[in-house]
């Protein structure tokens, strides 16, 4: 029953969206009327009071609307018509008057499809799902939501495509699913909040209850319940206010809260009667029925379910007729007057049965003019299609042999490209083969002359060790003659002094000038020997290095003596203590350890 309440609510709020901030400026050009001129701006500004009226006063709406459809005869207004069409098919709706609903509808969708207006047909699209939504037809309902989702969005209708997802959302939770509609109801509520619509976002707040209320979260329920109340109250809107009303008190039935729930179904009645809309008094008298029964007022309330019973039956409509028999049967029996209540639920069944046997025969029916347009659109097709066959063959065969042709042509074009690409691919290999040979053949040659360089250094570097060899040699005999002769021939003490000075000039110049010319060389062939040798031990002292400089010739230490004026004892000992410092055992690791170097 709440479903019937929703569908009526969702076109009333739509036309109140659209139209809230134009309302003051339409209602003072509404006196202009009769000194207009007969053109499209009186028709639009007709059809724009037809709209305004709508959901306020049906025959105020219906004498704008006919008038706006007469001019747009006479003017030829297409447009026009086909709008005045839609509203009245809305007007009608919600007059309950489903069936000339659904034929004005169907006038509209023939001249706006002629006219190819994307936004009215989105309009048209959400109105015929209304209308389906409300006879039961929920698949349909869906895919007409769901096409003026479509058109609403390609044609920046946000308000429209917002409508449309809380209709569709409204659906999918009265199919027990309202996870799902949570989503369409939040889509919807962003984009009205980025508009700052606050009267769609009433609506959207209330269905978020709902979905809520499915869910069996009914504090949660109560909480965007509340919330849409509020916004609607300040929006002064009386169908908003009234269905806003009539939710908060089926919830509060729901939470045993009956005291509260009568409250707010007598004030939901009043804004009901002064709409004159019959459909939503029945459906709020059936639930304050309820709620009198459960709170005690038994037969006030089997009065109040017999006069929503009489009223549903004056606007025929079945579904709310065995909504009316359930309800009774419920009071009977709590009641405990089960005869009476199992005669209204046979009641209950057999209108049930009914109304689904007329379902179903006006989807059989809906079904066959479905196939039998299908069937005369395909004949015609036929008949299109062979008038052109010849036409298509010749087509395709001047299509075919040019497209040949031109395949040839192309292939031609590319085997002749292919074989110059393959030449000069050919050429640059050879030219790469002879580059790469010479650069190899360089290469070779250059490592040729850099060993035989090193060669001549290594040679070198040997000859002046051996030359400094000699040369120590020579000068430590001589050296050792001159001590001698100090020995034997005690003399003058400025003798020995000058003797002294003599030993002491030939070792200086011997060590230094001959180390000199022999560490040049040595730097020059083995280049990152000491910065290798002091990154493994900095702390090396100026004599460790000189004797590994020496050692990495692999020379003895006797040579080594010989060389620096040392005593061989000196040499083992700055070898130990060298060693030492880079934490060797013995000479058979230090030796290689230098070389490597």
């Amino acid at each position: 029953m709440k479903r019937l309440l929703f569908v009526f609510l969702l076109g009333t709020s739509l036309a109140a969206r659209a139209a809230e901030s134009r309302d003051s400026t339409l209602l003072q050009r509404e006196p202009q009327l009769s000194s207009m001129p007969v053109d499209t701006t009186k028709v639009r500004l007709l059809l724009e009071l037809g709209r305004y009226y709508c959901s306020r006063e049906n025959d105020r709406s219906l004498l704008y609307l006919q008038q706006a459809l007469a001019l747009s005869m006479e003017t030829g207004y297409l447009r026009g018509a086909g709008l005045s069409y839609l509203w009245q098919g809305r007007v009608y709706y919600y007059k309950d008057e489903y069936l000339l609903a659904g034929s004005y509808l169907a006038r509209a969708r023939e001249v706006l499809e002629k006219e190819g207006n994307s936004a009215d047909r989105a309009l048209w699209h959400f109105a015929m799902a209304t209308l389906r939504d409300v006879n039961g037809d929920f698949s349909l309902a869906v895919k007409e939501y769901q096409e003026a989702i479509r058109l609403a969005h390609q044609t920046g209708n946000e308000q429209l495509r917002a409508a449309s997802l809380v209709s569709l959302g409204s659906i999918i939770n009265r199919m027990n699913e309202p996870g799902n509609a949570l989503v369409y109801f939040r889509e919807a509520l962003a984009i009205q909040q980025r508009l700052k619509e606050e009267p769609g976002a009433a609506s959207t707040y209330t269905n978020i209850g709902s979905a809520f209320e499915t869910s069996g979260h009914l504090d949660s329920a109560l909480s965007y319940y509340r919330k849409g109340y509020q916004m609607r109250l300040s929006g002064k809107e009386i169908r908003p206010i009234a269905h806003s009303e009539y939710s908060l008190g089926a919830l509060y039935v729901k939470m045993k809260r009956y005291a509260e729930a009568i409250i707010l179904f007598e004030k939901a009645r009043e804004k009901y009667l002064r709409l004159e809309e019959k459909a939503g008094l029945c459906m709020v008298d059936l639930d304050l029925a309820v709620a009198m029964d459960h709170a005690g007022n038994k037969i006030p309330a089997h009065r109040k379910a017999l006069n929503a019973l009489e009223g549903v039956k004056a606007i025929k409509n079945r579904e709310l007729i065995v909504r009316c028999y359930e309800t009774l049967g419920e009071l009977a029996a709590s009641n405990r007057q089960y005869p009476e209540a199992y005669q209204y639920i046979l009641l209950a069944r057999k209108t049930g049965d009914t109304l689904a046997g007329q379902k179903k025969a006006q989807v059989i029916k809906e079904m066959e003019g479905r196939f039998r347009l299908q069937e005369a659109n395909n004949k015609l097709d036929g008949l299109k299609v062979r008038e052109k066959a010849q036409l298509r063959y010749i087509l395709l065969l001047s299509v075919t042999l040019g497209t040949l042709l031109g395949a040839l042509v192309l292939t031609i074009l590319l085997y002749r490209q292919k074989t110059v690409a393959h030449r000069r691919q050919k050429k640059l290999f050879e030219q790469e083969v002879i580059i790469r040979s010479q650069q190899e053949e360089l290469a070779g040659k250059e490592q040729q002359l850099l060993r035989e360089k090193v060669d001549t250094q290594e040679r070198e570097l040997a000859a002046k060790a051996l030359e400094m060899l000699r040369l120590n040699e020579t000068l430590g005999s001589i050296i050792e003659r001159l001590q001698h002769i100090r020995r034997l021939q005690p003399g003058h003490p400025d003798q020995d002094d000058e003797i002294g000075k003599i030993v002491r000039e030939i070792e200086y110049h011997t060590q230094h000038n001959a180390w000199q010319e022999f560490d040049t060389i040595f730097r020059n062939i083995h280049r990152e020997f000491y910065d290798r040798l002091l990154e493994k031990c900095p702390d090396l002292t100026s004599a460790e290095i000189k004797i590994a400089a020496l050692l990495k010739l692999n020379l003895s230490t006797k040579e080594i003596a010989a060389i620096t004026l040392k005593s061989e004892e000196g040499i083992k000992s700055t070898r130990y203590r060298l060693r030492k410092k880079l934490h060797f055992t013995s000479d058979e690791h230090l030796i290689p350890f230098l070389l490597q170097l």
